[in-house]
């Protein structure tokens, strides 16, 4: 018919895939039935829905981060929303908390000879367990784990311009909104245009933390929606980017340092060879390297 032709082409149009067309037929099956209305005619329509509902949830507020290059001061803008008021919100929604895991456990699978432990999610791993048993030893003591993903990308609405998401995983949410420090031919590659950057993602990217960092030693009271009293520890367990954002994460040089491995110190000449080990890196080696780095230029 004349009305398949034309959900076939704006179908295609749209590049929608199986279970979005399935929806969609399933929805206008619905409608003709009698058994659904839509109220809206037009794509206005929707934006004003979604700017509605926008507003019920979790704003974003705007910070400003300072610094100071070539004795000129420039600043930065930082849209971020509170990822702690967010997820205080999600332990008040009676739809999510059932589905919330507190504690770690180490699971296991018969192999027909013996169990074996296996790792599927991240409370079965050994870093969710070693916090936990780490806490105080107090009823309700529990930790509060968010997964973060940060990238840069183009976004598809607004040509070749770029934007910085964080995003959450467990709820998709984008939190934050980080600067771009722009591209300059001049300065690409000198230590202090480096360093510039370094500072800006990092004093940004606290921005989103702030609320839930004063509570990561403290913890953090909080009755959840199904009444059960949990003292909330926040951490971040995982911090998800490419190769180039986690350099930045970690402030070293990348592929063209001497050792370029994000997780421990092996040399670079050394890459190719998997039958060596080397140490991890660690807060405390960073500490000491920054030291010596300090006392060097003194002298």
């Amino acid at each position: 018919s004349c009305g398949d032709f034309e959900f076939s082409e704006i179908a295609i149009k749209a590049a929608l895939n199986k279970s979005q067309i399935n929806a969609l037929l399933s929805l206008i099956m619905h409608i003709s039935e009698g058994n659904a209305q839509i109220t809206l005619k037009n794509e206005a329509d929707l934006s004003k829905a979604w700017d509605n509902a926008a507003v019920e949830l979790m704003p974003f507020s705007k910070h400003e981060v300072s610094v100071t290059y070539k004795k000129n001061e420039q600043v930065y803008k930082v849209h971020a929303r509170p990822i702690w008021d967010w997820a205080l919100d999600l332990l008040d929604n009676a739809l999510l908390v059932p589905h919330f895991v507190w504690d770690a456990c180490h699971v296991f699978k018969h192999n027909g000879t013996r169990f074996e432990r296996f790792i599927d999610e991240p409370w079965t791993a050994d870093r969710w367990w070693d916090i936990q048993s780490s806490l105080p030893d107090v009823d309700g003591a529990v930790p509060f784990c968010f997964i973060l993903y940060a990238d840069k990308t183009k976004l598809l609405s607004h040509g070749t311009v770029k934007g910085y998401p964080v995003v959450t995983f467990g709820g998709g949410r984008i939190v934050g909104w980080l600067p771009i420090v722009p591209e300059d031919a001049g300065e690409e590659g000198k230590l202090g245009y480096t360093t510039l950057k370094h500072i800006v993602w990092h004093e940004s990217f606290f921005k989103l933390l702030e609320h839930a960092a004063q509570y990561s030693k403290t913890g953090y009271s909080h009755k959840c929606h199904n009444d059960v009293l949990q003292w909330l520890f926040p951490i971040i367990l995982i911090l998800s980017a490419d190769y180039e954002e986690q350099c930045m994460m970690l402030l070293i040089c990348g592929h063209g340092g001497k050792c370029p491995c994000l997780v421990c110190l092996v040399p670079l000449e050394e890459l190719h060879d998997l039958s060596k080990t080397y140490p991890l890196r660690s807060m405390e080696e960073v500490k000491e390297a920054l030291h010596i780095y300090g006392r060097s230029k003194a002298q």
